[in-house]
Formats: structure tokens, C-alpha cells, sequence
């Protein structure tokens, strides 16, 4: 006796629409059944956002009828994806990795935006992907303090670097003034940010957890619990690490071309960026994280893979200890 076909929550709605966003435009593609029956590009602010939505009402394609599936490209997607939210559509962000996998499951060569679009669409429908929610309020405040110190820091490496280069005295003090400022301004931004998770109490508990991991502090935590929110929109530990680019591609074609190993790029690298000196540190500290790399070690790794195995196995740990909620244990990771 065959299986019943799985149901899927996009089974009631009779249009998708595909979109692929970037700084200016959005490429959208709309599929009703298993055709496409209409394309447009409209302009990526407010106005183009307000005739997107004139669009697909001139085309019957409603909130309750209408799908609608797009591809994270930094944050080009987020306002749209907003905007759809408000107006009731069901909406799914996905990492531009399923997407490109989907295409190649379907010999899909042809990469213009007119084709992703209906390819996206037809993910939405045959795929369907987790539905989209906003972040909170205090998530998008975390978020934003925590990018602005990320940014802060890059300035500061900038500033090192030119007070290293720099032999006049008078530039070299400019340099250290320059220093100093950037300074206080990331020791501002952190006590903004200590404050904020404080007084909310759902950010405080998830903080509160990741800090329980060695390698992880609290502005490590807050970076993680702003850009991977919610731990239900992942399936896995697997998904999570490949939205923060922390899955390997590998390039091998038989025996005549063999690449090595890179992480996978992401359209926004900033939850990447932030594992890298947590990762270094459960290294040494942490002894799941450190036992796993000595393995990879023995078995002859460079020193870079077992770094991005790190930042990827401390990642695995960030999402199992907000999925359970449960404190970190050493002793569910023995030497893995």
C-alpha cells in the first residue's frame, strides 16, 4: 500500500511568486499552477514596494491565494519582506544556497534574473520553504547595536594599521586620537547593548544560555541571538550553520580539478565574521570544540580547516543549546 502524498501548507494557495531582490530592483516572476503567467521588475523602495502589491491584487493573486518566496540577498529582501508580512502574505526568505541546489536538481543552467525568478517561484510551490516572521522590535535594536560595534571594529583594525604605517609624529597622533575616539564609541555601543538584552527578558535567557558555552561572552551572544533569531525558523543545526556561511564547498571535478575546501559565501557574512575569535578560543578552552580539532589535526588538516570546522561545530552548539533551552553540557559532546 503506497503512502499518502505529504500535505504541504502551501497546498491551498493557487499562486507563487517568485522574487529576486537586489539594491534597486525586484525581479518578480508569478506562477499559477504550473505556469508562469506574469513578470515585472518594480523599483526596491516604498513606491515600487506599494505597486508590487497593486500588482498581484490586479491579478487575483490575494494574501490567502498567494504565496510568496524569495532568496536572502543581504538585507535588499527586507523591506519587501516586511511590507508582505503587513499585508498578510505568506512570505519565505530562503539562503540563496537551496535555491542554487534546487537549480542544479533541475538542470538549470540559465542564470539571468527573468529565470531565477521562475525558479524561485517554482521552489516556493514544489519546496515548501518555513513561512518568514519579522524579528521583534528588541531583536532589530540588538541587531543594529551589534552590527554598529562590528563595524566600529573593522574601522578600528583600519586605524592600527595606518597608526603602524604612519612616521610622522604629528599623523601618528591624529592616528591615536582617531584610536582613542573609535574606542570609546565600541565601549558606548557595548554598554547600550548589555543594557538592551537586560531589559528584555526573552534575549536575556537566550544570552544568558550562549554565554554558558566556553568561547562564547556576551558580545559574541548578543551577535548570535540578534543575526540567528528564533531557533524554530531552522529545521537543524545543519540549516543554521549554512545561513551564517559556515558550510564548506568543495570544489572536485574526478581527478583533474581539486580545489580546497572554502566556506560557503552568504550574501551577509557578519554571523561568520563573529565565530571566527570564539572559535579560536574553544579551541583551547572548550573541550568539544578542541577534541574535534585535534582529531582534524591528526588526520592532517591545515590549520584554516580546522578553524572553519570550529566556527561551524561552536555554531552546531549555539543552536542545540537555544533549541533545547538548556545550559551547554560537556558530556553530550564527548570529543566529537
Amino acid at each position: 500500500m503506497e503512502d499518502p502524498p505529504r500535505r504541504s501548507s502551501t497546498d491551498g494557495f493557487a499562486f507563487f511568486l517568485g522574487m529576486g531582490a537586489r539594491k534597486t530592483a525586484l525581479e518578480l516572476a508569478l506562477r499559477d499552477g504550473e505556469e508562469i503567467v506574469a513578470r515585472t521588475t518594480v523599483s526596491n523602495d516604498p513606491e515600487g514596494h506599494s505597486t508590487l502589491v497593486s500588482w498581484l491584487l490586479g491579478r487575483g493573486a490575494r494574501p490567502k491565494k498567494a504565496c510568496v518566496c524569495m532568496e536572502a540577498s543581504g538585507d535588499f529582501e527586507k523591506a519587501i519582506a516586511q511590507r508582505l508580512y503587513e499585508e498578510d502574505y505568506r512570505v519565505s526568505v530562503v539562503n540563496p544556497r537551496r535555491i542554487k541546489g534546487y537549480a542544479s536538481s533541475q538542470l538549470q543552467r540559465t542564470k539571468t534574473d527573468s529565470a531565477n525568478g521562475s525558479l524561485i517561484a517554482r521552489f516556493g510551490q514544489r519546496e515548501d520553504p518555513r513561512p518568514w516572521k519579522p524579528p521583534s522590535a528588541s531583536e532589530s535594536r540588538l541587531q543594529e547595536l551589534t552590527r554598529a560595534r562590528q563595524a566600529l571594529k573593522k574601522e578600528k583594525t583600519r586605524a592600527q594599521n595606518r597608526l603602524g604605517e604612519a612616521e610622522d609624529k604629528a599623523v601618528r597622533k591624529a592616528h591615536e586620537n582617531l584610536l582613542d575616539e573609535i574606542e570609546r564609541q565600541i565601549e558606548d555601543l557595548e554598554e547600550e547593548i548589555e543594557e538592551d538584552i537586560e531589559e528584555d527578558s526573552e534575549l536575556n535567557d537566550r544570552c544568558s544560555l550562549l554565554e554558558t558555552i566556553p568561547g562564547t561572552r556576551l558580545q559574541t551572544a548578543a551577535i548570535v541571538a540578534g543575526e540567528l533569531g528564533a531557533p524554530e525558523q531552522f529545521e537543524n543545526a545543519r540549516q543554521a550553520a549554512a545561513y551564517a556561511g559556515l558550510v564548506p564547498r568543495h570544489r572536485e571535478s574526478g581527478t583533474s580539478v581539486r580545489g580546497k575546501p572554502q566556506m560557503s559565501k552568504v550574501p551577509d557574512g557578519r554571523l561568520r565574521r563573529a565565530m571566527y575569535f570564539p572559535a579560536m578560543t574553544a579551541l583551547r578552552f572548550n573541550s568539544a570544540a578542541g577534541a574535534f580539532g585535534n582529531r582534524l589535526k591528526e588526520r592532517g588538516k591545515e590549520k584554516m580547516v580546522v578553524v572553519g570546522a570550529a566556527m561551524r561545530k561552536l555554531l552546531h552548539i549555539c543552536y542545540g543549546v537555544l533549541k533545547s533551552g538548556r545550559p551547554f553540557d560537556p558530556s553530550l559532546h564527548p570529543g566529537t
